[in-house]
C-alpha cells in the first residue's frame, strides 16, 4: 500500500494546533505543553509590571521571588469577591479579568496575556 501526501491544509491545521498549545520550543510552554512561572511567566512581569508593582502600587508585589505568593489564592485588594490568580480558572482569575488602566491596555500583549492565561489554566504553578 502506498502512503499518500499529507495534504498541506492539513499540516498548516497541525502546525496551529501545535503552537497553539505550546508544543513548539520557544512558543512559551515546555515540550509537554507545560507553562513554567520562573521560566515563562515572570519574565512578562520582570520586564511589563515590575516597574509599577510594589512601587507605585505596593498592595501588589510582582518581583521575582515575591510575585507567586502575592498572586495564587490571594484576595484581589480592590475585589475581595475575587481571587488575583485562582489556579485552573483563568475566568475568575483577577489578573486578568479587572479592566486595565486606560492608558496602560496595551502593555502586556495578546501572546503574553495567553501565556498567562494557559498558566493559570494548567494550576497556576510556582515552577
Amino acid at each position: 500500500m502506498q502512503r499518500q501526501p499529507v495534504p498541506a491544509n492539513v499540516l498548516a491545521l497541525i502546525a496551529a494546533a501545535a503552537l497553539g498549545a505550546g508544543l513548539v520550543a520557544g512558543c512559551g510552554g515546555t515540550q509537554d505543553g507545560g507553562v513554567s512561572f520562573a521560566r515563562d511567566v515572570q519574565p512578562v512581569f520582570d520586564a511589563k509590571c515590575v516597574s509599577c508593582h510594589p512601587v507605585s502600587f505596593p498592595q501588589l508585589d510582582l518581583r521575582r521571588g515575591r510575585a507567586h505568593a502575592e498572586l495564587v489564592r490571594v484576595p484581589a485588594a480592590t475585589n475581595l469577591a475575587f481571587q488575583r490568580v485562582l489556579p485552573g480558572r483563568p475566568e475568575l482569575s483577577y489578573l486578568l479579568t479587572h479592566p486595565p488602566d486606560p492608558l496602560l491596555v496595551d502593555l502586556v500583549s495578546d501572546a503574553e496575556r495567553d501565556l498567562i492565561r494557559r498558566w493559570i489554566l494548567e494550576g497556576a504553578r510556582d515552577n
